[in-house]
């Protein structure tokens, strides 16, 4: 049986620096997901939406926080 609780809404940071040197944030909602697949997510997004700004060099931060309604 599948454990169904640990789904909830996340909020999502996502920190890196961009090829010019410039710290570059991005904050999402995440809806009715678990915080490993809000975290994968987001990642995913930023990867695919910012890739030819993305400094490879230095990590990409991620943190998802679970919002309260």
């Amino acid at each position: 049986m599948l454990f169904f609780g640990n789904h909830g809404d996340y909020e999502v940071t996502c920190n890196f620096f961009s090829k010019e040197g410039q710290t570059v944030a991005k904050k999402r909602i995440c809806h009715n997901v678990s915080k490993k697949e809000a975290r994968d997510g987001m990642r995913d997004y930023v990867t695919n939406r910012f890739s030819d700004i993305i400094d490879v060099a230095h990590p990409i931060k991620v943190v998802a926080k679970l919002t309260t309604k």
